[in-house]
């Protein structure tokens, strides 16, 4: 589920929610993109931002991303 170690520490943390996009209904989402992995910003109520790319081993997240990968 996690593509490295350091992503897995991110979750742990609560840092980054992995699911569907309309399941982060604690907060608001800044950008569209088509991903289930999202950095979570703030306490209250929280911030999300969609990832294309996983910031540690730069693997694609995005759905988008990954069939354009897939199908090369």
């Amino acid at each position: 589920m996690y593509c490295c170690e350091q992503m897995s520490d991110l979750s742990d943390r609560d840092l980054v929610r992995i699911g569907p996009m309309h399941s982060l209904g604690d907060g608001r989402i800044l950008t569209e993109i088509d991903t289930e992995y999202h950095l979570r910003f703030g306490e209250a109520r929280p911030s999300y931002v969609g990832l294309n790319y996983c910031p540690f081993c730069g693997r694609a997240l995005s759905r988008e991303l990954w069939n354009r990968e897939k199908k090369k």
